[in-house]
């Protein structure tokens, strides 16, 4: 593993690491022309009256200095994490300024437009100084491009684009874990996650009509499963409620918040009646590579806990339980998040 507190060794010539380092541009070419904008000026313990003078760059706010065609962005940890990276190695930068309409690019601030045009060095440049503490800024070797599309995140009825914007260097870089992510919660619209709640209760009561536990032998498959998309709308609940099935069977039909929980017996089945519960919720399926509706991703709660998580207060320490128990069975299925995305993912921040 690196050593983050040799940061020094860095501008030296880079880590030495045996850990593998996702390209995410792969149209550059590892002796990509980047060497040409190469920063020159003072990489370590670098003030912002320093940065300004050696890029010849002004400031526009706190966080982003620019000249024609370049771009700087100073990430700030003293002041919170807004700016993470994805696997350590892909800035999810903040655009600069919120926007009353969605998807409205008629009124773009200035910094906005130039990290809309940022996908090639010829266009505009991007340079990264980060710091944390009371430390000065530490310059990132190399230059940024938008990797992907950028998206909107809502901010208190308005909307901030948010730039993926990947590292060209020959270095190996990654930024500690505790400033990276695994899904980006935020970019999930609000609307799609009151309009999937709303589907899973009429499924709930579904379910309860017609749910078979007759099934002999069930185990946990414990490798991704691939999300169903070609299948029928009908053929998809059906296969849900199967799944549902299994991971009450799995759970021996017990709360597993406390399987000493009091419920009562299923009018239709001879078996204790629990509820099945998608613990990374179905909404957010678009962060994930694979299938949300698995077993490893399904808990059995009794009523009181199943409501309570929705509902009422006091869901954190109930979700970070759940958590600890299923976060190996999810990793397994493909399932890779930490425990602060899925309590975002409920609101809880």
């Amino acid at each position: 593993m690196i050593d983050y507190d040799k940061w020094d060794e860095y501008y030296d010539g880079g880590f030495a690491s045996d850990e593998p380092t996702d390209r995410f541009w792969e149209e550059y070419d590892s002796t990509l022309e980047y060497n040409r904008f190469e920063y020159g000026g003072q990489k370590i313990n670098v003030t912002v009256k320093q940065i300004m003078q050696d890029m010849r760059v002004k400031a526009i706010s706190d966080k982003f200095l620019y000249s024609d065609g370049t771009v700087v962005i100073l990430l700030d940890y003293s002041k919170g994490i807004f700016d993470k990276w994805k696997n350590g190695a892909v800035l999810y930068c903040n655009g600069e300024k919120t926007y009353t309409r969605e998807q409205d690019m008629t009124e773009l601030s200035m910094i906005d437009r130039m990290l809309f045009n940022a996908d090639s060095v010829d266009k505009n440049r991007v340079y990264v100084f980060w710091k944390e503490g009371h430390k000065n800024y530490r310059f990132i070797n190399g230059v940024f491009v938008l990797g992907k599309k950028p998206y909107q995140v809502e901010e208190e009825g308005k909307y901030r684009w948010v730039f993926p914007l990947t590292l060209i260097t020959d270095y190996i870089f990654c930024m500690p874990a505790k400033y990276s992510f695994s899904v980006d919660v935020r970019s999930v619209k609000k609307s799609k996650i009151r309009d999937t709640n709303k589907e899973e209760g009429i499924r709930l009561v579904d379910f309860n009509e017609t749910a078979d536990f007759s099934k002999k032998t069930i185990n946990y498959k414990r490798i991704p499963q691939k999300k169903d998309v070609r299948s029928s709308m009908q053929e998809k609940i059906e296969r849900s409620r199967k799944i549902a099935e299994n991971a009450l069977i799995l759970a021996d039909f017990k709360c597993e918040i406390d399987s000493s929980h009091f419920t009562f017996i299923r009018k239709n089945q001879d078996v204790p009646y629990t509820e099945a519960h998608h613990l990374v919720p179905l909404a957010y399926s678009e962060l994930f590579n694979s299938s949300l509706d698995v077993e490893e991703n399904i808990v059995s709660l009794c009523s009181t806990c199943h409501n309570q998580i929705h509902y009422g207060q006091g869901a954190e320490p109930l979700i970070r339980k759940l958590y600890a128990k299923r976060k190996e069975l999810l990793s397994e299925a493909g399932i890779e998040l930490s425990e602060q995305e899925l309590l975002e993912m409920y609101g809880i921040y």
